[in-house]
């Protein structure tokens, strides 16, 4: 977003904050479900894989934020 000046920035700015929206609200109860899974002793693998697919979106926005 860093190449666009005033309303550009604006228009554009639903083509990071939707996905990263979405992402969170997968994430965050799927992060739960691990954690309470592994509390139990009943850790699910493709819980934690799902999450961190879902998290993908969010990560790459802190690296575009943070390290480019």
């Amino acid at each position: 977003m860093g190449n666009f000046d005033g309303w550009g920035a604006w228009a554009a700015a639903p083509l990071l904050l939707v996905p990263a929206l979405i992402s969170l609200v997968i994430v965050i109860p799927a992060l739960f479900d691990c954690a309470s899974d592994k509390r139990a002793g009943q850790l699910r693998v493709t819980t934690c894989v799902y999450a961190a697919i879902a998290a993908l979106p969010l990560l790459w926005l802190m690296v575009r934020r943070f390290f480019m």
